[in-house]
């Protein structure tokens, strides 16, 4: 296995981008194929790769799909979750929509791609030649929940490609993000991984993995920002190196590892949990996972940390005026209570994405590389 480290700095994304040569988000037909073809080779450049991505977008993935344009490559078509045939006109989804539209417009500028929305019950077999007919080089998946099909992998030349949120062959499964957190793994196992796609989940040949930095760990707002640059570094950059023949991965390394999937119902913390684990906690994974206390054998959820009042007092918990009171393992601490208006402010705060002065830097692991 070659194992090379690379010190790549992915700088500031622009936030429309700009128009080049090169096609991007172009017309689907084939004079628009061949007149790429024609001007990569005049220019002795190398053909700029097609992908079809299988991803939400939002301020998260956007930053993928402008490096992937701005890298001169063509976004073929977007598949995105679909709603219930009963929902197809519900106000809700009608917001996502335009959320989608706008997220596009913000990161792409006019060069908006074609969107599929892809719904119960999950018709690959239909779906398949609407794949199919851009000519796509590669798909390239983030946060789809299912087993995509090898039939459905098969109509792309290079396969599929999956972009999972830890270092595999580590947490592995749905939720990787809440695990590592709940955990407390997240400084030995967080991270990104650029993967193949194969017939079992998070289980194909590693190509490139990029660890976060213990700072990426304070709240969801900074967890995203990691997951958005290293999202579009992998994507954007080393995903065509693969497709050029120049890195082949390697597979991932049999043994027993932590299967990422958040269990029902509340996750009590208290006395045995260190203070600074239960704020990450809330702040990372609490808008999803009900973090909480229990008083009176009742358990009460909680929200964002407010302050630590001391050492631990060997005082029950309590909740009055909106906050709770608690011990931790090594301090008496003070968090909001989780009600319709902390949970938006925790919301609000998760999209926030904390001001960068210079550019972001990170090392990344390829597998495979070819000299």
């Amino acid at each position: 296995m070659a194992d090379h480290r690379q010190h790549a700095a992915s700088g500031q994304y622009p936030r429309k981008a700009a128009l080049a040569p090169q096609p991007r988000c172009l017309p689907l037909g084939a004079e628009a194929g061949a007149a790429a073809t024609v001007s990569s080779l005049s220019l002795g450049m190398e053909k700029p790769l097609s992908a079809v991505f299988v991803t939400e977008v939002s301020s998260v993935t956007g930053p993928m799909l402008a490096r992937w344009a701005n890298n001169g490559h063509r976004i073929a078509a977007v598949v995105v979750p679909g709603p219930r045939t009963a929902k197809r006109r519900s106000f809700s989804v009608l917001r996502r929509r335009l959320r989608r539209r706008l997220a596009l417009r913000s990161h792409l500028g006019h060069a908006v791609p074609p969107l599929i929305e892809f719904s119960p019950p999950y018709d690959w077999a239909t779906l398949g030649p609407r794949l199919s007919a851009p000519g796509a080089d590669v798909l390239i998946c983030f946060g789809y929940g299912r087993l995509i099909p090898q039939t459905a992998l098969e109509l792309f030349p290079k396969g599929g490609l999956n972009l999972h949120p830890a270092l595999l062959p580590h947490y592995r499964g749905p939720n990787p993000i809440h695990r590592l957190t709940i955990d407390q793994m997240h400084d030995a196992h967080g991270g990104m991984t650029l993967h193949r796609m194969t017939s079992g989940f998070d289980e194909g040949d590693i190509l490139a993995q990029v660890g976060f930095a213990a700072e990426d760990w304070r709240s969801a707002a900074t967890v995203n920002r990691a997951v958005a640059d290293a999202m579009a570094v992998l994507a954007a950059d080393i995903a065509p190196e693969f497709c050029r023949g120049r890195l082949a991965g390697s597979p991932q390394p049999d043994g027993a590892y932590v299967w990422a999937r958040i269990e029902r119902g509340p996750l009590i913390v208290g006395r045995q949990s260190p203070g600074d684990h239960v704020a990450r906690l809330c702040r990372i994974v609490g808008s999803s996972v009900p973090v909480s206390v229990l008083i009176n054998g009742k358990p009460v959820r909680l929200a964002q940390p407010i302050r630590r009042l001391g050492p631990p007092t060997g005082e029950a918990a309590k909740f009055r005026w909106g906050l709770v009171e608690f011990d931790c393992a090594d301090a008496r601490v003070v968090h909001l209570a989780y009600n319709k208006l902390s949970r938006l402010l925790m919301r609000w705060k998760a999209k926030r994405y904390p001001a960068r002065q210079e550019p972001r830097s990170f090392d990344i692991r390829r597998f495979g590389a070819k000299d």
